[in-house]
């Protein structure tokens, strides 16, 4: 068992895994695989009930990937001994802070070297046949960010889940449709879920662990790969379906709506380059709910962050969503 514990930081990160998460790794060691099979890890994210959790190891091993961490929710899980015995190729992350979704997958890609990696739930069936060949040796080829999955209820309904952003006047919203064409583009990965490119998405700066609420999270880094003129897509051979409930997103807008809209949705882009115009600043603060001190120091963050990587920035939000490919 190895510990890893570093300072937290509470700013916009300007880099990948900034806030180093507070962790222990139990167990861990890489099954031996054709020279020629695609070097992916999984990323297994644990919520809900305790399930037979030897089944859901089971089942991603029969899959056949060879690399699995998982991302424990409890600090001191009574069965991760047993099971890093019987199941040595998967490596037992325990973080020792209550932490995002999105922190949990920032830790899991620092623990693998995997060119890709598949982010999936422990409520989530993976056939026996895994990813099929043809789609990895597509994706390997890909210059995309992520690969989405379509999903199913345990009804084996299809859910909609191309995410399409839309701007009416000054009001924002994503609304899911049913689309089921091959690559199709997505603002975000559902449920977190899919084939991540590690390197795209290091240089991408990862997930922000300063957003707390999943949905908003999951949206800022989705949008922000758009913007920055990354690939998030659908691939229709990629299946998984859901053996409970498929969750709800909690699509308030609270104050980490705010953090999205600061870093996402204000910044515009005059010849090369985004910036942060000091005017936003007031309607942020207008509705942001925290006081003007506390919203000016956000904003200050916010716009320090926007002109550190204001030539990443290939289109603001209006032209990307007006520009958006619809789904016929």
């Amino acid at each position: 068992m190895k510990e890893s514990v570093e300072p937290v930081m509470s700013i916009t990160p300007i880099i990948f895994n900034e806030k180093k998460v507070p962790h222990t790794i139990v167990g861990g060691k890489t099954r031996k695989t054709d020279e020629n099979e695609e070097d992916l890890t999984v990323i297994l994210l644990n919520r809900g009930g305790r399930y037979y959790r030897s089944a859901v190891f089971q089942n991603l091993e029969n899959a056949g990937f060879t690399s699995i961490i998982s991302i424990e929710l409890s600090r001191e899980p009574y069965d991760i001994e047993n099971l890093s015995i019987r199941f040595p190729s998967v490596k037992f992350l325990v973080p020792l802070e209550t932490v995002t979704v999105g922190e949990m997958i920032n830790t899991g890609m620092a623990e693998t070297d995997a060119a890709r990696v598949f982010v999936v739930w422990n409520d989530m069936r993976v056939s026996a046949s895994g990813t099929p060949q043809r789609l990895m040796k597509k994706i390997k080829e890909s210059d995309r960010l992520c690969t989405v999955p379509l999903l199913t209820s345990p009804k084996m309904e299809v859910l909609p889940l191309q995410m399409v952003p839309a701007l009416n006047g000054n009001t924002f919203q994503v609304e899911p449709m049913p689309c089921i064409r091959d690559g199709s583009p997505t603002i975000y990965p559902f449920d977190f879920t899919g084939i991540y490119n590690r390197k795209k998405f290091i240089r991408l700066g990862g997930y922000d662990h300063t957003i707390k609420n999943p949905y908003w999270q999951n949206l800022d880094m989705g949008f922000r790969a758009h913007l920055w003129g990354e690939k998030i897509q659908l691939a229709t051979s990629f299946r998984l379906s859901y053996e409970e409930a498929v969750p709800r997103e909690d699509i308030t807008a609270d104050y980490s709506y705010m953090k999205f809209f600061l870093k996402n949705l204000a910044p515009v882009r005059r010849q090369d380059e985004a910036y942060l115009p000091l005017s936003r600043f007031f309607s942020y603060a207008a509705r942001s709910g925290v006081g003007f001190v506390n919203s000016w120091n956000d904003f200050k963050t916010v716009r320090s962050w926007v002109r550190t990587n204001r030539f990443r920035f290939i289109q603001a939000a209006p032209e990307m969503v007006s520009a958006w490919e619809p789904c016929l």
